[in-house]
């Protein structure tokens, strides 16, 4: 078997990674054999074990892609938007985030809580990438750099990014505490309080 260029690699893996999205979309996730998923990509077995470990293994792929997607276009639409400050930027940013998630609930099922910065900041974190070029340049002359170091205002902004990821689930998925509608004032409040603190 002649040898793979990295282009042919990505491809066979993405086709992967597609098959298994419409699947889990259709299906569920824990409905979704990796026959299935072969069979759905139209490729050999063999070929799922070249790419991926197991199911667990593709679905952390397809979460992190996802995740990674979700981010981007809520920041490009976050960005659309007037903001008075860097406060504001973070709710406009989580707004986004939640209006996308109460749109497509089935990715909320497969993501569950794991909506997380760090999961895509490997691939946002390329210098070329005018995400993290913008969101880096934004923190840079943001007055919490007065308050904070580069690793502590990156954790803060972990928090609060798993946070709305969490309320996400919790509020659209499960109803619990109450609906998103009744905590979005309160997650926003508490992201102006600790960014504006």
């Amino acid at each position: 078997m002649p040898k793979q260029s990295p282009t042919q690699r990505e491809d066979r893996e993405q086709n992967l990674l597609d098959a298994a999205y419409r699947l889990f979309m259709s299906k569920g996730q824990p409905k979704t054999s990796i026959d299935d998923i072969v069979q759905e990509a139209q490729v050999a077995k063999g070929s799922f074990y070249t790419y991926f470990k197991n199911k667990d293994d593709l679905t952390q792929k397809l979460v992190d892609k996802l995740c990674t997607r979700i981010l981007r276009e809520s920041y490009a639409a976050s960005r659309q938007m007037p903001a008075a400050d860097f406060a504001d930027r973070v709710v406009h940013l989580m707004d986004q985030i939640i209006e996308h998630f109460k749109r497509n609930k089935l990715q909320l099922y497969l993501i569950r809580r794991n909506f997380s910065w760090p999961m895509v900041e490997h691939e946002l974190s390329q210098p070329s990438d005018p995400v993290w070029q913008d969101l880096a340049s934004a923190l840079e002359h943001s007055p919490l750099m007065e308050r904070y170091t580069p690793e502590e205002l990156f954790r803060l902004i972990f928090v609060l990014v798993e946070m709305c990821g969490s309320i996400c689930y919790a509020s659209i998925i499960e109803g619990r505490p109450a609906g998103i509608e009744q905590m979005k004032p309160i997650l926003y409040d508490i992201v102006r309080k600790s960014l504006e603190g």
